[in-house]
């Protein structure tokens, strides 16, 4: 291996990565400013979990894992 072929390497790798970067420069960005910009909710979303209990004071389990967090021990 002779002191050349890193540096090919590095040029080739180097080369390379600023091709993709060239590729996604024309492309619209995707991020959003959160708190101005709020991203599209789905119809499905029925809004936060919460610990909810059956009259007699029995947990409703839907699996939210809320109660391992409620609990202390």
């Amino acid at each position: 291996m002779n002191v050349s072929q890193p540096l090919h390497i590095l040029l080739f790798d180097l080369l390379r990565g600023m091709l993709v970067t060239y590729k996604n420069v024309r492309y619209a960005k995707v991020t959003l400013n959160y708190p101005q910009e709020k991203g599209p909710i789905s119809p499905r979303f029925r809004g936060e979990h919460a610990l909810r209990r059956y009259p007699s004071g029995e947990e409703r389990c839907i699996a939210c894992k809320l109660c391992e967090v409620a609990c202390l021990l």
